[in-house]
């Protein structure tokens, strides 16, 4: 069915669907970088399924705990998601969406930061009134690795200075104070 014969409502309730998942994407990447396993949790059913390339396939549920733990101890990570493509098909939604990630790893010569690009394939289910990942699949598309160079824009930033805020791996990240 084209947008051009759906009513006013049936186009409402689509674009509804469409927020909410893309708020669940979100939601996913601050869990993700924050390594809050709440927030990952609240983004999919309880017997969703999670394949997360070669590192892990199995229940979505078991998948998290394991990898809180792992983002913990890991250095800063930042998940930026591009562009979705959302197809509706009543309680179904089939998901495309890319998302270049960032992350740094602790190795023998020093640490390296790594930048990958790739795209979330997921199968959402609207239930209950709620829409959340069914399943998810990952592809990897390119990578990048190179030796940490940090040094915030030249020296233009002040890292012991009041005003920094650096990213926390916690509910002491700035993203969860109100001010």
């Amino acid at each position: 069915m084209s947008d051009s014969t759906l009513s006013n409502e049936q186009k409402l309730a689509a674009m509804l669907a469409k927020q909410e998942i893309h708020d669940v994407l979100a939601r996913y990447a601050r869990g993700v970088d924050r390594a809050d396993g709440e927030l990952l949790t609240s983004c999919y059913h309880e017997d969703a399924t999670e394949e997360h390339g070669p590192n892990y396939s199995g229940p979505a549920m078991e998948y998290i705990p394991g990898a809180i733990e792992r983002l913990k101890l890991m250095g800063p990570m930042a998940h930026y998601l591009c562009q979705s493509h959302i197809e509706l098909d009543g309680d179904t939604a089939w998901v495309e969406t890319y998302v270049i990630t960032f992350a740094r790893f602790s190795g023998e010569e020093g640490d390296v930061d790594t930048l990958t690009g790739g795209r979330i394939c997921d199968r959402f289910e609207q239930r209950e009134g709620h829409w959340r990942i069914a399943h998810r699949r990952i592809t990897f598309d390119w990578n990048n690795d190179a030796p940490t160079n940090e040094g915030w824009c030249l020296g233009m930033f002040d890292t012991t200075a009041p005003g920094f805020h650096p990213g926390r791996k916690d509910r002491d990240d700035l993203s969860y104070q109100r001010f």
